[in-house]
């Protein structure tokens, strides 16, 4: 039953968080046939191995998305991260959707309206666009792809080298809360989220990777600047 907690002592299991290493991460919730990891240090909420799905099932399930442009829920809920970070980027910018996942019409509909600001985007992702363009570049976009993350370490520090200096990553994950993760979230129950972060998380980031905090909606969206 989600939201319950299994009956040996949650301080007897521990774990090493993928993203700061800690030795400390303890089980915070054991719901939807899976355990939750809470790490004490950078606050990440993560999914141990054990637990994570197999490539085949994972991308069957990205692609049950429609992700079409003539979707206009789907248009205005990339507009959180796309309108706020189209404003902080230069004349003739270039960049990568990271984690693009399927384009309906074979057009990632993030590329698209960074296209329509006179930006120049290309894809990436590891099932739907796997040959990487070449970087480095002056940002980066990653929607709803960072809680898909398995190593999130070596992975936000593949993107922090793939960028220039003074570069943008733009981040759009929904932060987790104690109400909403032990409540039936939706979002903690989509089996291919692994990894969940706060405010206190992306912080953590900023200060391991050399980043600079330059928008948030202290929600879902957080525009970082390398140093």
């Amino acid at each position: 039953m989600a939201g319950t907690r299994p009956e040996h002592s949650l301080d007897e299991q521990h774990e090493i968080c993928p993203l700061c290493g800690s030795r400390e991460a303890v089980l915070y919730l054991h719901a939807d046939g899976r355990d939750y990891f809470h790490c004490p240090v950078c606050r990440l909420i993560f999914v141990p191995r054990e637990f994570w799905p197999a490539p085949e099932t994972e991308k069957a399930r990205y692609e049950q998305h429609r992700n079409s442009g003539s979707d206009e829920g789907y248009v205005a809920f990339l507009r959180q991260l796309s309108d706020p970070f189209s404003k902080l980027l230069t004349e003739g910018a270039r960049g990568l959707d990271f984690g693009a996942g399927p384009a309906s019409d074979g057009r990632p509909v993030l590329c698209e309206l960074f296209r329509a600001e006179g930006f120049e985007c290309q894809p990436y992702d590891p099932y739907f666009f796997p040959e990487t363009p070449e970087g480095p570049f002056d940002f980066i976009a990653a929607s709803e792809t960072f809680e898909h993350l398995r190593h999130p370490k070596e992975e936000i520090g593949k993107i922090y080298e793939n960028l220039k200096t003074g570069g943008l990553l733009g981040v759009m994950t929904a932060f987790w809360e104690e109400a909403l993760f032990m409540n039936n979230w939706h979002y903690r129950r989509d089996f291919t989220h692994l990894c969940f972060y706060r405010p206190e998380t992306f912080a953590w980031i900023q200060e391991h990777f050399g980043f600079a905090c330059r928008w948030t909606d202290e929600r879902r969206v957080i525009i970082l600047e390398k140093l």
